[in-house]
This record gives C-alpha cells, sequence and structure tokens, in this order.
C-alpha cells in the first residue's frame, strides 16, 4: 500500500518518462554479453550473498551481538540504490544482481530486529523513498547519495572498534566481509571497462570500509581468545 501510494503521488509525466526509458533494450543480448557488463553480474552475483554467511552466523550462535542493524539498513539500502541506478543507467547487471542483494541484506536487517512487522515496514518505506528520490533528483544530488551510503560500514566500524577495546567476540561474519570484498573488487573492474568514475569511487571506498572492519574483527577475537587463554 505504501509503494501504491507513493506511485500514486508522481506526476504521470515522471512515470511515462522512465517506465518509456526502460525498455526491452535493457536486457538485450548485446548488453547482457558485453564484457562489462559480464564483469558487474560477476560482481553482483558474488555480492548477493554477501548477507548470507552473517545470517547463517546470527541463526548458529542464536544472537547478532556486536553486528550493526544501522549497518545492515544501510547495507539494505546501498543494495536497492544501486539497483535503482542501474534501472536509469540501463545496466542489466546493476538492476538485477543489486536487487538480490537488497532482498539477502533486507532478510539479515529482518534477523536482527526484535519487530518483524516493524522491519518490514522499515524496509518498504527505504525502498519507496530510494526509488522516488534516485529517479526523480537531478545527478548530481543523486551521486552525492549513492557516495554517502557507501560509509554504510561506518556504525560496524563503531562496533567493532568497542568489540576490540573489551577483548569481547563479535557475531559479526568474517567470510561474509571476504564476499563483500571480492564483490567490489569486480565492481571496479566493471566501473574501470565502463569508464563510471561514480562506481569506481564508491566502490573503492567500501573497499577501505570492509578492510578497516575486518582487521578490528580479526584483532578483537585474537584478544578474546588470549583472555580465556589467561
Amino acid at each position: 500500500m505504501l509503494l501504491l501510494g507513493i506511485a500514486g503521488a508522481l506526476p504521470n509525466s515522471f512515470l511515462q518518462l522512465h517506465f518509456i526509458q526502460f525498455d526491452l533494450n535493457l536486457i538485450n543480448r548485446e548488453q547482457l554479453v558485453n564484457p562489462a557488463e559480464l564483469l558487474g553480474f560477476i560482481g553482483g552475483g558474488i555480492g548477493m550473498f554477501y548477507g548470507l554467511p552473517q545470517a547463517l552466523r546470527i541463526r548458529r550462535l542464536g544472537h547478532g551481538a556486536g553486528v550493526s542493524l544501522s549497518s545492515w539498513l544501510l547495507t539494505f539500502s546501498v543494495s536497492m540504490s544501486w539497483a535503482v541506478w542501474g534501472f536509469g543507467a540501463h545496466s542489466p547487471s546493476a538492476l538485477i544482481m543489486n536487487i538480490g542483494g537488497a532482498l539477502v541484506n533486507g532478510s539479515v536487517a529482518m534477523a536482527i530486529m526484535p519487530n518483524k512487522r516493524k522491519g518490514i515496514f522499515y524496509l518498504l518505506a527505504i525502498t519507496a523513498a530510494l526509488w522516488y528520490l534516485i529517479l526523480s533528483l537531478p545527478d548530481a544530488i543523486v551521486s552525492a547519495l549513492l557516495v554517502a551510503l557507501v560509509f554504510f560500514l561506518a556504525p560496524q566500524v563503531l562496533k567493532s572498534f568497542r568489540s576490540l577495546r573489551n577483548g569481547t567476540s563479535s557475531a559479526v561474519s568474517i567470510r561474509a566481509l571476504v564476499v563483500a570484498l571480492l564483490s567490489n573488487i569486480f565492481w571496479i573492474a566493471y566501473a574501470f571497462a565502463r569508464e563510471i568514475h561514480l562506481v569506481f569511487l564508491t566502490s573503492g571506498i567500501a573497499i577501505t570500509m570492509i578492510l578497516i572492519v575486518m582487521t578490528l574483527e580479526l584483532l578483537a577475537q585474537r584478544k578474546a581468545r588470549l583472555k580465556v587463554a589467561i
């Protein structure tokens, strides 16, 4: 209902403009076999499973201690925003793979949230807001928004630092971070091949943030093991 309400409030010209642009050319054979798009499909295909190791770890441990809900909501927002960008840019890899990633990342956020109904509402509201903003705002503002969202791991950096300071092992999945790292390496290759500086910049920032969290978590795990040994 939320999505239908927002869609109904949009001007007809706005809807016609973007849905006319999104035609069969988006998924034609030439684009699908384009080497750059193949890199995007690989990066996106790997990135789709970023949330899976984290979701499995939370289920195995029975808790999400040390895992930032804010980071996973932002991670969902990142995937959804790039899906919308792919829609507007006629990039099948960005659209399809990021929608898949958003579904997986959203499931992790839902696993952490105690109130599932409220969680579903949040995810739907974020989705509707991002589709409206990215398709209606000027390109310069959209680019700034996409760059800002790439700092999605900032809350997790703070939580991981606290884990290190306290010498506790968190529920953060190192495997999930490795998956995200590999995915962004392919997106950088995609950006280089298509000469898209925005994707190159955001993927580079994401890799930096991932490496910071990974380092903090590994150090925290080592400190926790040493405390037990003592």
